[in-house]
Formats: structure tokens, sequence, C-alpha cells
């Protein structure tokens, strides 16, 4: 079939694009699946409950929905996924969880997941500004869907990045933001990731890693030979919770409910669309130039310690120099770029402790 022909290659060349340095990640379908400890984690319904999942139309085209939570009442969390085009819809079973303390919204970003199979490769407007603005009436839609002043914006990677670029613009639809696996910037990221592999090349005595690391120099690069061969070893010094993560991830799209093979062909494709046409906005702007350190929210990280691809060393030196009404940064030991996925327990009690109670009112 295509997508088993195609999903390695495509997600290694994309997600290298994307900063995120995880080649050949597309496990093929007879991989024995790594556990994860998602088990049956179904909401109770109830009168106050919602589950909708729907076509809105956002920047004028048809995007992709859906809203779960287990009481209306809750705090109301947007959730902007990274890739770009790494929809979270076939995964929201890694979210279930949330259900009892928020309304989890979740949204294929344009050019992604079901948006992307609506929409195709014309796709209109793949810029980043069209994207804040995108995640903006994604987020005063699900305002107005759950009757609350506000809600928390949460981004993972991409989305991080798109994150802060919506807050710095409409602040008033916010009540709190959360970072993780918190991109700053691409050169920064790259010359972290080459640092911190090397030294550890070094320090297994990996003469082959280290000959390889020394020859092509410290970065930038463009994607290319240098760059892969940067990755390529990044790869290898990657926490154990990110691996077995990557490596279950395309069994998780493949067996989520409601998803066609239709489905996870348009996920799939989404993903290279979506890389390809963000790539120069990924690697063009860094937060702290472009947006400075003045945030009008309170404003969280949660990152893995671990955290390598988008390397928690600089997203903790721009933390720290975050002004906001309140900020906290949360470190999951053990956890690394994909925390909220591989440490769920830990993630959902920091989300619950520090950022709910700014929220409960809204």
């Amino acid at each position: 079939m295509l997508e088993a022909e195609n999903s390695n290659m495509k997600r290694a060349l994309i997600l290298a694009m994307a900063g995120m340095a995880v080649l050949g990640i597309g496990a093929a379908s007879t991989r024995k699946p790594i556990e994860l400890g998602i088990g049956n984690q179904e909401s109770k319904q109830s009168d106050s409950s919602i589950a909708e999942d729907r076509f809105v139309s956002i920047g004028g085209i048809q995007q992709w929905i859906s809203i779960h939570g287990d009481d209306r009442a809750n705090p109301v969390v947007v959730i902007l996924h990274g890739g770009p085009g790494e929809a979270q819809t076939p995964l929201e079973v890694l979210y279930k969880g949330w259900e009892k303390d928020f309304t989890v919204v979740q949204w294929d970003q344009r050019g992604s997941g079901k948006t992307f199979g609506r929409n195709g490769k014309a796709t209109p407007d793949m810029t980043l500004d069209r994207m804040v603005q995108d995640a903006i009436e994604v987020a005063d839609y699900a305002r107005r869907q759950l009757g609350k002043q506000r809600v928390i914006l949460l981004g993972h990677s991409w989305g991080a990045f798109l994150g802060v670029n919506v807050i710095k613009k409409r602040p008033d639809l916010f009540c709190a933001y959360v970072g993780t696996g918190q991109v700053v910037g691409w050169a920064q990221g790259m010359a972290a990731q080459y640092s911190y592999t090397l030294k550890r090349a070094k320090a297994e005595g990996n003469k082959d890693a280290v000959r390889e690391l020394e020859g092509i120099g410290p970065p930038p690069y463009e994607i290319g030979p240098k760059f892969f061969t940067a990755h390529k070893w990044l790869n290898r010094y990657l926490p154990d919770s990110d691996t077995k993560y990557i490596q279950q991830q395309m069994d998780l799209v493949r067996s989520a409910p409601n998803f066609s093979s239709q489905d996870v062909q348009d996920w799939l494709n989404g993903e290279d669309f979506s890389g390809r046409q963000l790539y120069s906005a990924e690697v063009s702007e860094d937060l702290s130039t472009a947006l400075g350190y003045d945030m009008p929210v309170p404003f969280f990280i949660i990152d893995g310690e671990q955290d390598h691809i988008a390397p928690v060393d600089v997203a903790s030196r721009y933390f720290h120099k975050i002004h906001a009404p309140e900020k906290k940064m949360i470190l999951i030991k053990g956890a690394g770029h994909f925390a909220y996925a591989t440490n769920r327990d830990e993630f959902l009690a920091a989300l619950v402790k520090h950022v709910r109670p700014f929220c409960a009112a809204s």
C-alpha cells in the first residue's frame, strides 16, 4: 500500500524539517506494540458532559474540531498540536484522563489530519500569520460554544511556538498559556542538540559519532547531509520514554476509533504537506527576538527534563527571562519531548495543581 511504502520516508523527512529530529519513526504495522499503559479510560457520560466532533468554518475553510469532557462547567483547554501536521484527534485516548478536570478541545490544524482530508493540497494560506488567526478563531469558537469568557491554551512543540504568537495577539481570550516541548527558535535548538549529542558521544567513547559530528562541525545547516548526520546520532541519545512512544505512535493512529484507512492516509499526507509548507516559518523566527519576553497571561512550561528534541535548556533560558502575571516551569523526571503522552499522570497532575486554579472561574 501507499502508506506502507511511504510513511517511513515522509515522516523521517518532515519531522526532521520540523526540528523534531526523529528519523524513521513510521513504525511498521507488524511491530510488537510497546505498552504505554493507556487502558480503558472512557469517560462517564452525564447530562453535563460533551462529546462533539465536527467540521467548523475556520479561516474560510472547513476544519475539524473535537470537544470532549465530563462536565461543561470545567475549565476549557484548547490544544495546539505539534508537527506541524501531527494532528492529535486520532490520539484522543491519550487525553481521556484529562476529561474529568477539563473540557478538551482538539483541532486538526489547517493542512493537518481530517482538515487536510477535507481540503487537500489546495489548502490555501499555509502561513504562520494565517495559522495564528485560525488558532484565535478556534479558541473563540470553543469559548462561545461552552459559554466561557476565557480558555487555557496548551501548545506542544510547533504548537507551543504557535501558541506564544497567539497569546501575544489575543490575550483577552486566555486565562493561561501552557507550553510543552516548548520550541523557542530553530537555530538555538539545533545548536543545543549538537552540543548535547557530541558531549554524550564523547562520554560514551563513541569514536564514529565523534568523528562524524566533529567532521560536519556545529550548526546551522540546511536540510541535507550534515543535518541528517547530526540527527542520526541525536536519535541514539533520546530518552527511552520518547523512543517507546515514537515506535508506537502509528499503531495508535491506525487503531483510533472511527478512523478509517483513508483518515490514516490523510494524517500522513497532511504531515508531509504541512511540514513542507511551514518549514520556512519555522526556521526563520525566534520567539525571543520576534515577540520579546513580556507575556500578558499566566505562563507555564511543563517539560520533560530529558527533552532534547526541543531542548529543555533552551526553553529554560527563555522561560527565566519571561515577565508574566504568574509563571512557573515544571520539569517531569524521566520524560522527554512527549511528556503529555508518556508521563500522563504527572503531566495531568501539574495541569490540575498549577494551571487549573487560574481558570476555574473563567
